[in-house]
């Protein structure tokens, strides 16, 4: 008996991830097995991270009776296969009806996270779990992979990690070698690509349910440098793993000695001991990350430093699924202004820099592109990065360090007398963010609020929840929000 009805899959991935090679394989696969076949394409923002919808439907029969007739797009209850290399795409597809009983669903368990996401003051990620379960709930069957740990290659796209798992779950009537045919056919990183269809076969066939943690276990800590290690006894547990990675990115960041000025500053704090009270964890754990973050500014040594770490170009090479000895060129645009400049200089000279540039009306700076790739670009962003000594004699140090001070000088009395208070307290630090003018406004609107907040907090600490409460309202809501003065209830 002939089928009669198509093998349906949508692959959704972002930008800049291989999901149109990816589809090119599955089409691949298909000719060679000689199934009749139709790949679509919406390919939406295909340079860099936006989304990008790939539809395959496939006749099961590889002589029909008649020429099948293919549909450019799915119904609802019409997704034999949902693969994501987002699982946020897995979830959209879901509010689009697409997602039902019949539904096997194989996705990425790392986020790549959205504008909506970045542009909330503070943490506006949304977790891969609360994407997943719901997945879980309505699909046929759910593969969660963590296809960066499958692949093992640092940048590797993932995508014949998802060919891997694909071709695992079943559903589509390839053998593994017509896969393989198909990527060697396309000749694009034939042996990485291999390699990564046999880690995505392998762990999707081992554990089709999930290889690869999903929800807060999936976050995974960098240790603290082995000089440091033996100090984190005496904070509590539970917050060791994020004071080690703290201590690892603050010593990457400067030096050792500015790792265990973190030490240092959160010993001043009540609570962070071995003995903390459980009511405060909530705060010490927020103070803990917003501190680090803070003292890990972005300035331009620090964007110098990134530029040209070890691993940069591979991660390119990789993502855009280049071989080795092909070409690649690398160009990064800068617009340094009086504000980099200020921020480079000793305090007092910085300063009197700062206030000319202030006094200048509109956005400045010289629009620069460098060619990272050649030795004359890689090398002046090696040189910004050597000055990581120099970092604590500049005007820029200098600022921030006073301000973190008088942060912390108003946590401490805070965590004393009220948890809550103190949590949302150190959740505003998140105003210290941005560049330029943006963090000017943000640390401005913060100092106001941290005036006489001592006295305040023994008068009415009340109304300081209030004023909390309504500054980080108005900084999630509105990224410029902090900007205005801030609506306090009656």
């Amino acid at each position: 008996m002939s089928a009669v009805e198509p093998i349906t899959l949508q692959l959704s991935a972002l930008g800049g991830q291989g999901g149109g090679v990816l589809a090119g394989w599955l089409a691949e696969a298909a000719e060679t097995a000689g199934y009749p076949a139709q790949m679509t394409s919406i390919p939406g923002v295909a340079q860099r991270t936006g989304a990008t919808t790939y539809y395959l439907e496939l006749f099961p029969d590889k002589r029909p009776a008649a020429t099948p007739v293919f549909s450019l797009f799915p119904d609802a209850d019409g997704l034999d296969i949902l693969a994501a290399l987002e699982p946020m795409e897995a979830a959209r597809a879901l509010t689009l009806g697409l997602v039902t009983g019949r539904t096997t669903v194989i996705t990425d368990v790392k986020r790549i996270y959205s504008t909506a996401e970045k542009v909330i003051a503070g943490d506006g990620a949304v977790p891969a779990a609360e994407l997943i379960e719901p997945l879980r709930r309505a699909a046929g069957r759910v593969v969660a992979l963590d296809v960066a740990a499958v692949s093992g290659r640092a940048g590797a796209p993932g995508n014949a990690v998802l060919f891997g798992a694909i071709q695992a779950s079943g559903v589509l009537p390839f053998d593994d070698d017509d896969c393989r045919a198909a990527i060697r056919a396309k000749g694009l990183a034939v042996d990485a690509s291999l390699a990564d269809f046999e880690a995505g076969l392998r762990a999707a066939r081992e554990d089709g349910t999930a290889a690869g943690g999903v929800g807060e276990g999936a976050l995974v800590f960098d240790p603290a440098p082995a000089a440091l290690t033996p100090a984190l006894d005496a904070y509590p547990e539970a917050l060791r793993p994020l004071l080690g990675h703290a201590l690892a990115r603050l010593a990457d960041y400067q030096d050792l000695d500015y790792a265990r000025l973190y030490l240092r500053r959160l010993e001043t704090l009540p609570g962070f001991s071995a003995g903390a009270p459980p009511q405060l964890l909530d705060a010490l754990r927020e103070t803990a990350t917003r501190l680090a973050a803070w003292m890990s500014y972005e300035d331009v040594v620090r964007v110098a430093q990134l530029k040209t770490r070890p691993g940069r170009f591979a991660g390119i090479r990789g993502r855009l699924e280049l071989a080795e000895d092909a070409p690649l060129k690398v160009v990064d645009y800068l617009k340094p202004g009086a504000e980099e400049l200020a921020s480079l200089l000793p305090p007092l000279l910085g300063r009197r820099v700062a206030r000319a540039a202030g006094r200048t009306a509109g956005p400045g700076g010289v629009r620069l592109r460098l060619a990272t790739h050649t030795p004359w670009g890689y090398g002046l962003f090696r040189l910004l990065g050597s000055l990581r000594p120099w970092r604590r004699r500049t005007y820029r140090y200098a600022q921030e360090q006073a301000a973190i001070e008088k942060w912390l000088n108003a946590l401490r009395p805070t965590l004393e007398r009220d948890a809550e208070l103190a949590r949302g307290l150190a959740e505003l630090a998140l105003l210290a963010r941005g560049y330029g003018r943006v963090r000017a406004r943000g640390l401005a609107r913060l100092e106001h609020l941290l005036d006489d907040w001592e006295a305040r907090l023994e008068a009415d600490p009340a109304g300081l929840h209030r004023e909390v409460e309504a500054l980080r309202a108005a900084a999630r809501q509105d990224p410029d929000g902090y900007d205005r003065p801030a609506e306090t209830a009656p």
